[in-house]
């Protein structure tokens, strides 16, 4: 093996090279360390690569993989350029490729079928992003040391080119189009030059579980052609027992010669996986047995079912939700966009948004909020992995399809504990049933987890119902208004106008619309035009539906930037006695209090609101702060540190996080560790450089540590980007170091 071209302690842009840990046909790879982080890293260089081609196929990897977080696929960092060639920064694994474990033998059932759900809810993450891997085998998977499946190289070595006949064939671009081993995993589509879509994936994940139990590849021939025409035209050996009968349909079905007879999601292929896993643990019912069979193979398995509520059978054996929690807890996760053209994503964030708003009002039912449960957006995960991570006993899954006027809801409740499905419906129906199936899924699941509900409880989990048109828009307008920032607040806006348009009753819409404009006057520098749509906008909802709690701290936000804070006061505290565990009325009702001066009551409403949302590390960090202006320093540091905690959850799902980075640094200097502090500032800053309350938590960090000119530097860049909270600036100790610094007193003066 030639010499390795990088040295211990030298430099990758801040990644400092510890020691080599291999080097293959694809080039060197490194472990080194990302001081910024405090994290070990690998680096992967390509040896063979270079110039302009290397370069745009590292920006193509880069694409396909940033949106991807998530444990089954391997995270890539960064990517660069190092003496012309390019490199991957990728997590430090620690195992063997699936096809080194394979060289000692085939994989017992149990533990192919465990493999297999990794892989395929890696896959499924992938997919929901729109991207396919075409090019799935053993020497792509990475099982870790701990059992962790690790799916590798999306696109980052191989290049996919048509032969002279049409055939696209997979090269090894580091050999100059070599053809290196044989094809066997692709799909026959693949194979006749055809686009290939995410069925493709579904079949490569069918001959390597083939392999997994078998030991060999299901079309692997003595030489390519063979290869490729056993792919089109044979079918695999039957294999051999004791493999269970059921997960040979399986994996044959994954193995269909036309696609639209496979499964037709990776999702699909997982939830079976995971049935069949579950006939293992001890049923015997032989009915529940082929029910379970049906639903792995895709074949309709509710069909014969009756609507409503579908239990599991009494045979199932599991531990009762009160014995491993305090209580019912439920996470309701995004729902997959099945649809074919995969546009439908407001809609599926929109439905499972709606039941986690309903289910959150019954008493006794706890329910994580969106933030934590849309963690999970783009991922298939291990449901016993969701539930200890956010700390519930059992998940909500489900799927939606719309096509025209028709609308079909998939959904499912998972125990946590031992993996069984507790309740699965299906419904297809007519578009405008859309608020009929969220209050019949509601009313289900509350039902089967708390028992019998009270009139009042079933009238609190109904959502208003609208024009369904409008209502599609407010779902998008809601969906851009989760990213906060210009653009997509502005996108919003004209989604919940076109909704009013459609339907000019929608107080929701109006809700909507009032909240944008009210957000970008108080951060974006808008002007007066924006103040007076807010003001309308919040009128109108009132009078469209003066009980509905939304409209109410819509009206109270919109107030309180007028500094008309007796006006908006009565429509905090209405907007909370209609919706108790409103946990945007109690948050914002704590700002403006404590933009008032008003630091006891701030208290109060930071610490319920926390409460409410047991995830979010805004109002606990707020709260940290009023509680050390009013000198209760015991209770501000335990508070701080729980903000911390928070913020460190958030990152570990979004490592870029803009505001965890940028209050998160406040919560350590709050803590006194101020050089973490500094150190989460100073990235949040430069990863997202024209954030306003980045630049905000930024000045305030610095005046607090005595960084005067960094703090005034920060300050004035948010100010010309238009932020206008005086009376915050007013009453925020953090600033008592500038002061009486001539330019913070200009500064101040050209705030609202």
């Amino acid at each position: 093996m030639a010499p390795m071209r990088l040295r211990k302690g030298e430099t990758l842009g801040p990644y400092v090279v510890l020691e080599p840990i291999g080097a293959g046909g694809m080039g060197e790879v490194y472990r080194a360390r990302d001081p910024r982080l405090a994290r070990d890293v690998a680096i992967k260089i390509l040896s063979n690569l270079s110039g302009a081609d290397a370069l745009l196929r590292f920006e193509r990897e880069a694409r396909a993989t940033a949106a991807l977080a998530h444990p089954n696929i391997l995270t890539i960092f960064d990517v660069g350029v190092h003496d012309d060639m390019p490199f991957l920064v990728t997590e430090i694994l620690d195992g063997q490729t699936l096809r080194a474990r394979l060289t000692a033998g085939p994989l017992q059932s149990t533990v192919t079928v465990e493999l297999g759900m990794q892989l395929l809810r890696g896959v499924a993450a992938a997919h929901a992003l729109r991207i396919v891997h075409r090019d799935l085998k053993p020497e792509n998977i990475f099982v870790s040391r701990d059992g962790t499946l690790k799916i590798l190289d999306f696109g980052l070595a191989k290049l996919k080119l048509e032969t002279a006949a049409g055939h696209e064939v997979t090269l090894d671009v580091s050999t100059e189009g070599k053809l290196v081993g044989t094809p066997a995993y692709m799909a026959p589509e693949q194979i006749r030059g055809e686009p290939a879509d995410e069925r493709a994936d579904l079949f490569a994940a069918g001959a390597i579980l083939y392999e997994m139990l078998s030991g060999r590849s299901p079309f692997r021939r003595d030489n390519w052609v063979e290869t490729l025409a056993a792919i089109l035209h044979e079918s695999p050996a039957p294999l051999a027992a004791p493999i269970p009968p059921g997960l040979e349909r399986l994996i044959l079905h994954c193995l269909e010669k036309d696609r639209s007879a496979r499964f037709q999601s990776a999702r699909d292929v997982s939830f079976a996986l995971e049935s069949l896993q579950g006939d293992w643990s001890g049923r015997s019912d032989p009915n529940l047995r082929n029910r379970n069979e049906a639903a792995a193979l895709g074949l309709g398995a509710h069909a014969s079912m009756p609507e409503g509520l579908q239990r599991s059978m009494p045979e199932r054996p599991h531990t009762s939700l009160t014995e491993r929690t305090p209580g019912p807890s439920i996470a309701v996760l995004p729902f997959v966009d099945m649809s074919p053209t995969r546009d439908q994503d407001y809609l599926c964030d929109g439905i499972a948004e709606e039941l986690i708003n309903s289910l959150a009002h019954i008493q006794g039912l706890r329910v994580a909020s969106r933030s934590s449960s849309f963690q999970f957006r783009t991922t298939a995960v291990d449901i016993r992995a969701v539930g200890a991570r956010l700390g519930v006993a059992t998940v909500m899954e489900g799927g939606v399809r719309k096509m025209g006027e028709q609308l079909r809801v998939t959904v499912q409740l998972v125990d946590v504990a031992n993996g069984y499905q507790l309740w699965s419906q299906r419904f297809d129906r007519q578009l405008e049933d859309v608020f009929a199936i969220q209050d019949e899924i509601a009313e289900s699941v509350a039902t089967m987890l708390r028992g019998l509900l009270s009139h009042q409880e079933k009238e609190a989990i109904r959502r208003p119902e609208a024009v369904v048109e409008a209502y599609e828009y407010v779902l998008r307008g809601r969906q851009l208004v989760h990213r906060f920032q210009r653009a997509t607040l502005e996108a919003a806006r004209r989604m919940f106008e076109r909704a009013i348009e459609i339907d000019a009753n929608y107080a929701l819409a109006h809700t909507g619309l009032a909240e944008v404009h009210a957000w970008v006057y108080e951060w974006w520098g808008g002007d007066a035009t924006d103040f007076a749509a807010a003001e309308r906008a919040s009128q109108k909802a009132l009078e469209l539906a003066p009980n509905l709690p939304e409209a109410h701290a819509a009206r109270g936000f919109v107030l309180s930037l007028d500094r008309r804070y007796a006006e908006a006061e009565k429509e905090f505290v209405e907007a909370i006695r209609l919706d108790p565990i409103s946990f945007e009325a109690q948050y914002l009702f704590g700002r403006v209090s404590f933009a008032r001066g008003e630091i006891e009551r701030s208290v109060d409403l930071f610490r319920q609101a926390a409460s409410i949302r047991p995830d979010d590390f805004q109002s606990v960090i707020l709260l940290s702060q009023s509680l050390r202006m009013l000198g209760r320093e015991k209770e501000a540091l335990e508070a701080g540190r729980e903000g911390v905690r928070r913020a460190e959850q958030r990152l570990e799902f979004d490592p870029a996080d803009a505001r965890a980075l940028s209050l998160g640094a406040n919560a350590w200097d709050d803590i006194g560790q101020r050089q973490k502090a500094l150190s989460w500032s100073k990235l949040a800053i430069e990863l997202h450089p024209n954030d306003q309350g980045v630049l905000l938590n930024g000045a305030c960090l610095r005046a607090r540590a005595g960084l005067v000119e960094e703090a005034l530097d920060l300050l004035q860049r948010t100010i010309a980007r238009g932020f206008g909270k005086r009376d915050w600036i007013e009453h925020d100790p953090d600033y008592e170091s500038l002061r009486d610094d001539p330019r913070f007193q200009a500064m101040l003066q050209q705030l609202k």
